[in-house]
């Protein structure tokens, strides 16, 4: 029996040495693939077990209350060592890790169900600290029981808070809101500790990814290690077409998700039971089963997402609470809200708009960002339109092959952008059809989160004065990846989104982490918070290069037209509104840096509502709708036939669009460009 017993111990053993002995061979071979292809290389250093380091505990621990200052100090010892190990193919700091955050894990989780047993109360004089300075590690675990007390504390009463802003209401049924909003609380705690913990494999598994993404993002924000998963999911936002329940969600302040739409051809549409506002509680996917409350929203997001699930058995709650379970399959669908579509716009004149929600491609190379728009312009031409608004806001880029191409149907021939390589190769990206299908005036709209292919594109028109270019500064993304499979093999299950080259303008100059400044800059709600490249601490630096590309700009002088916008924006009553509220937004994440906030009901409701003042003027100016009209092209009308889905998304779009002050300034840029 103990010759059983020690066998059964033995071959555990030689399982685990062997995984990690296969990450450890895995992050060398990353490694090697970094230094042989990123366009700028970095020294495998201290620096890099220094930065690896600290995002592995970062991730791990974000709220400095799993590990204690001893259990990181012990750690601590591998600070600037990793890039050794890494060389060495030596990997066995990683069990450190996993032993002393699967310890911390456990006893967060015995701390919760002593709290959970000692009934704490929510009427206290205690108060909570909000910094975003750095946090020290608790010495022992009395500090870390005293933090985690005024957490759940807080959520509690934040949940209680979130159910209405009428506050005498929450008052008068405190108690029963409050009971219920604790055993939430204390469930959501307990169950995302549980799902981390529930078994060895996924565990060691989750620290892995997080090594070899920090080892990853070292080299620049956008060079990534993708699993399988990830590398699924990553490309279903980029393909027109892609693997779907048919559903489409949302969440609330609460993480809870519903069902928003169901879309008509879809799985989910031959299913009579299920009815937007559907709640989502559990996953299932053959014997695993994941709750929604105890996981996180990228993991739910991954199994609707990724076609590595091809069938789901998804648990939901009705609005009457009714429960039911029902098993989805995944089709190929086209996906509506990641393809171009258009609208006449007239104001005096008719008008063509296009909006590009990604620069999307497809495996059989018919769906393309490139061939549909080319669709949609053809069908506005049919409208006789004298211009045309190409919005790329929210539009985060995709696939550069379609950039090029889309800007060669606008410029009849030259560079279109200059690649360069980590041994400084440069490669003049064409198009190479000659001709243009669209010969009137265009704007393009940006905003702070139109980058990288959307920001080349942009770029080039701008360049060649086709276009004039009105919004805020784009995101300033100047590289582009390419996903690397780890081993040439059929069994590989690792991948890199490595970036292999920065691009630049056909001027040589650059807009990475500067973003497309445009031509006509307007005020824009949230501008100042809205994340860019350049936060990023491993952003890759602006730099200009000398480029021997021959290009010829358009005879397009658009000075005029331009300082005419900039004082009509300059006295808009529209613009000087976002202009206040800004301010008013600003002031208040200025002053919310370091916040304290009472644990009393007056106390979180207060803070939960102390930015309900500005969010009414913003609904009040999104509410706001300018004078132009906005209607399908006449083809549309006259040829698709329209289902109550597609109708209620028609209706969205256009009300988008018509509540949009950039766009109203757009048109009235074209008005003044024809006459």
């Amino acid at each position: 029996m103990k010759l059983q017993l020690y066998f059964f111990l033995f071959f555990i053993h030689f399982i685990f040495s062997q995984n990690k002995q296969e990450n450890c061979t895995t992050i060398f071979k990353i490694n090697a693939l970094i230094q042989d292809y990123h366009c700028q290389p970095k020294l495998v250093d201290d620096s890099l077990s220094l930065y690896v380091f600290n995002a592995i505990i970062e991730k791990l621990d974000r709220e400095k209350n799993v590990f204690l200052q001893a259990e990181y100090d012990i750690l601590s010892k591998h600070k600037y060592s990793i890039d050794n190990y890494i060389l060495d193919k030596k990997c066995d700091f990683l069990d450190e890790i996993v032993i002393y955050y699967r310890k911390g894990l456990e006893r967060k989780l015995k701390t919760i169900e002593i709290l959970e047993k000692e009934n704490i109360p929510l009427t206290t004089k205690d108060t909570l600290f909000f910094t975003k300075r750095e946090n020290n590690f608790y010495k022992d675990e009395k500090g870390i029981k005293r933090i985690l007390k005024k957490l759940i504390t807080y959520e509690t009463l934040k949940g209680v808070a979130l159910i209405s802003k009428n506050k005498d209401s929450l008052k008068t049924h405190f108690n029963e809101l409050s009971k219920q909003a604790k055993i939430k609380t204390f469930d959501t705690y307990k169950c995302k500790i549980l799902n981390l913990l529930k078994d060895e494999k996924s565990f060691e598994e989750s620290i892995k990814n997080t090594f070899f993404k920090s080892f990853c993002n070292y080299f620049d924000p956008h060079t990534d290690y993708f699993s399988y998963d990830d590398k699924s999911s990553f490309l279903s936002n980029v393909n027109s077409s892609n693997s779907s329940l048919g559903l489409t969600f949302e969440a609330n302040e609460n993480d809870e998700i519903f069902v928003s739409e169901i879309i008509p051809g879809g799985s989910a549409f031959e299913n009579e039971k299920i009815e937007t506002g559907d709640q989502i509680l559990k996953i299932k996917y053959k014997e695993n089963e994941y709750s929604v409350s105890c996981s996180s929203i990228d993991q739910i997001s991954n199994f609707i997402t990724s076609d590595n699930y091809k069938e789901l058995e998804i648990t939901f709650r009705k609005k009457n609470g009714e429960i039911f379970n029902t098993l989805i399959e995944k089709k190929i669908i086209k996906a509506i809200e990641n393809s171009a579509y258009s609208y006449v716009l007239s104001q005096e004149n008719n008008f063509g708009y296009i909006k590009i929600p990604s620069f999307y491609s497809a495996e059989n190379g018919l769906n393309t960002l490139s061939n549909d728009v080319a669709k949609e312009i053809i069908k506005l031409k049919e409208d006789k339109i004298k211009g045309l608004i190409i919005d790329l806001q929210f539009n985060g880029g995709g696939n550069v092959d379609e950039a090029i191409k889309l800007a060669g149907m606008f410029i009849d021939v030259g560079p279109i952008a200059v690649a360069v390589d980590n041994e400084k190769n440069q490669t003049i990206l064409k198009d190479y059809n000659r001709g243009t299908i669209f010969s009137e005036p265009i704007i393009i709209l940006v905003n702070g989160l139109s980058a990288s292919a959307s920001e080349l594109f942009a770029n080039a028109l701008q360049d060649y004065k086709r276009a004039i270019i009105i919004g805020n500064p784009s995101y300033g993304k100047a590289t582009m990846q390419s996903i690397i499979p780890v081993e040439n093999s059929n069994l590989n299950k690792d991948f890199i989104n490595l970036t292999i080259q920065k691009f630049y303008r056909i001027t040589g100059k650059s807009h990475q982490a500067t973003g497309i400044i445009p031509d006509i800059e307007l005020p824009y709600l949230f501008e100042h918070i809205v994340p860019k490249e350049s936060s990023y601490k491993t952003v890759l630096s602006n730099d200009e290069i000398t480029t021997n590309t021959r290009y010829k700009i358009y005879e397009n002088d658009f000075s005029a037209i331009i300082e005419s916008s900039k004082n009509r924006i300059n006295t808009n009553i529209y613009f000087k509104k976002i202009l206040t509220i800004n301010k008013d937004i600003d002031s208040f994440i200025n002053n919310k840096k370091d916040r304290i906030v009472l644990l009393t009901f007056e106390g979180v409701f207060k803070e939960i509502n102390e930015t309900s003042s500005i969010f009414n003027k913003v609904n009040e100016l999104s509410n706001e709708k300018f004078n132009f009209s906005v209607e399908k092209n006449t083809y549309d009308i006259e040829n698709i036939p329209i289902d109550s889905y597609s109708e209620k998304y028609s209706q969205k779009q256009k009300e988008e669009i018509q509540s949009s002050a950039i766009i109203f300034e757009a048109l009235e840029i074209l008005n003044s460009l024809i006459k």
